[in-house]
Formats: C-alpha cells, structure tokens, sequence
C-alpha cells in the first residue's frame, strides 16, 4: 500500500468510526440515558433507532446523486452541523421533544459523512485494504468506548458524553480536508453513467440485497446470543468473558484483508467469512457447555468482521464512485434493524436455536446473492 493511501485510508477510518459512535457504544450510551438522564429504557432505545433511520435515510438518498456531488465539501458542511446537533444533545437530554430532534438532525447529518467516507474509499485504488483498516479501527474503538464509558459514566454523565460526540465531531472536520473532491471512474475518467443506472445493474442489486440479508442474520443471533448462554446454565461472567473474546477477535478477522489485499478476489474470502459464521451457529445449536458457547461465539465474531470489508469491496467494485457501497451501507442499516425484530418473532417460548437456524437460512441466502452478484459484475466489464 502506498504511503499516501495509507495516510488518507486512515483519515477516511477515523473519519467513519466517528459517524457510527453512537453505533459503537450504543449499549453504554442507553445505559448513560438511563441512569443519567431519567430516560426510560424505551425512550433512550427509541432515541436511537431514530438516529439511526435517518442515517439511513439520508445515506440512500444520497446514493442516487454520489457522481455529482463534491464530497469533501459535504463531509465539511455536514460535520459542521453535527456538532451543533450533538452538542444540543448534550444539553437536552432527557427532555423528549429536543432531544428527539437534535438526534435525528444528528443521524442525518452523520448519515451523509458516512456516504461520502465509503464512497471517498471507493475512489482511490486499493481500496480493499482501506475498507479493512476502517472495519479494524470501528472494532477497537468499539471495544474502548464500551469499557470506558460504563466505566465512568457518573463523572461524564449524558452532558458528557454527548459533548465528546461534537469533540470527535470537530475532529473528522478536520480530517474532511482529506477526502477527495473530484468525481473519478476506473481509467480516471469522469463518470458518465448515471447513479441509477449503476444501481440497477443485477450485479448491484444483488449485492446491496446481500448485504442487508448479512447484517439481518448477524443481528438476529447477536441479539439473543447472550439469553442462549444464560438458557444453557453458563455463569453471566462466562457469558461476557465469551462475547468479550468474540468482539476482540474481529480485529484480525477485520485485518486479515490489509494482509492480503485483492490477491483472492473478494468472492472466495466472503464464501469462506461466512461458512465460518455457519459453523460456529452450527456449534452453538449443539452446544451443551461453556466451551461450546465459546468456541461458536468466536466463530461469529470472527466472521462478522472478516466478511464486512470484504462486502464493502464487491461494492466499491461495481462502481467506482460510491454510489452501490453508499446504498448498499443504508440498506444493510435496515437489515440490522430488521434482524433482531424477525428473531423475536421466531423465539417466542425460549426457541433459541431456531433463531441459529433462521441465520444460517439468511447466511445461504446471502452467499448465493454475493456469488451471483459476483459473476454479473464481471460480465459487465
């Protein structure tokens, strides 16, 4: 990897793990709500989805106009408005109405700095390795805030904590400078193919569907993963000693691609991402011990991370300008929303494994898509 790449793929990371803080600490950051600002559990879980949505939001909205649109000016003028949004949260929390508002301003602005870093790494060659430094960064940063918050979330309290989201804030303003300003295609011509066009394409719509059906069967199992230890009689420091490992051993699935780079294409890696996250549901569904919850819980972990820059690469791929990675990262937004809330359906009565199985169904689904998507891209070459 080039020296200057190297430089500017850490400065979009940095600059993308700020958009998705709320994201990365959000167990620790409800919990602040809560404890802090005499919001309800539904209020402060409700706060959050609405962040989310409009980040969403806004980034599909986006995806349709990412060839014409000056990225490095946007991530400018949107973080800039961030801040303001985070810093009203700051001092309106636990007032519902304002409150409520300065997240959705802050998910919406947030959401569009999200388009425009994924589709600033998009933009500069060797932008498999730049997508898996950006996943490495999310995972420790993750891991720091969940420790660090819960830690000292008397002394920063919801104030606190919302006025450190505008300080990162203002650092990733700094950084936009980084991002590219010019609209650029393969061969470094200027893109003469719609967004609509582009997005279209089967190969695009397949693997934007995908990646919604991935983070929908990583959302479904996580979210009941920790009630499965507790059914299987496993102690509640087993449980967070396993999940804890299984969050850090993302890390190197998520470096694996800096190693590597392109040198086996994105299909067969994500083939063998994911056949991984099978056989740890597989391990899970017949685990009878705490070695097995373990050993499953690793398994997805790792695969979780090792997948995800894999995705964003067969993206990145079918257009060069960001257009596919922005509306596919929105869509697999829903897909994580949507995850949990199928579970639930299916773990009526304790079922736990059947939620397992749900997810390897959606895993299936989801290697099919990526396969498919796969092959179309290079016939359209």
């Amino acid at each position: 990897m080039k020296i200057q790449n190297f430089v500017a793929f850490f400065a979009f990371s940095i600059i993308g793990t700020v958009t998705l803080m709320p994201l990365l600490v959000l167990p620790a950051m409800v919990g602040v709500l809560v404890d802090n600002a005499a919001m309800s559990e539904s209020s402060a879980g409700f706060s959050a989805s609405a962040n989310f949505m409009a980040s969403a939001v806004v980034g599909l909205i986006l995806s349709v106009r990412m060839h014409h649109l000056n990225i490095r000016k946007l991530s400018t003028i949107v973080f800039s408005i961030a801040v303001l949004a985070d810093v009203m949260s700051a001092f309106t929390a636990g007032d519902s109405v304002y409150f409520f508002t300065a997240r959705i301003a802050a998910g919406l602005m947030l959401g569009a700095a999200y388009a425009a870093c994924v589709a600033a790494f998009a933009r500069v060659d060797g932008y498999e390795r730049g997508f898996g430094l950006f996943v490495t960064i999310q995972f420790i940063v993750s891991g720091i805030g969940l420790y660090v918050v819960p830690v000292y979330a008397d002394a920063l309290g919801a104030k606190g904590l919302f006025l450190l989201f505008a300080a990162a804030d203002i650092i990733a303003l700094l950084l936009s400078r980084f991002l590219p300003s010019e609209v650029v295609a393969t061969g470094g011509h200027k893109s003469r193919q719609s967004e609509f066009a582009v997005l279209l394409k089967y190969s695009a719509l397949l693997a934007i569907v995908g990646f919604a059906i991935f983070e929908a069967a990583n959302n479904a199992q996580f979210a009941f993963v920790e009630r499965f230890g507790v059914a299987l009689g496993i102690t509640d420091h087993e449980i967070g000693v396993s999940l804890l490992v299984a969050s850090l051993v993302g890390i190197p699935g998520a470096f694996c691609i800096v190693l590597f780079g392109s040198r086996f294409g994105t299909l067969q890696p994500l083939i063998f991402g994911i056949s991984i996250g099978i056989v740890g549901m597989i391990v899970l569904i017949n685990a009878s011990s705490y070695a097995g919850y373990f050993f499953g819980s690793c398994c997805m972990g790792f695969s979780w991370a090792f997948c995800l820059p894999f995705i964003q690469s067969l993206l990145a791929a079918i257009d060069r300008n960001g257009s596919a990675i922005a509306a596919g990262s929105s869509f697999s937004t829903l897909g994580s929303a949507a995850g949990p809330g199928l579970a639930a359906v299916i773990v009526v009565g304790g079922r736990y494994s059947s939620v397992f199985i749900f997810s390897i169904a959606l895993f299936l689904l989801t290697v099919t898509l990526f396969v498919l998507a796969d092959k179309m891209r290079r016939q359209n070459r």
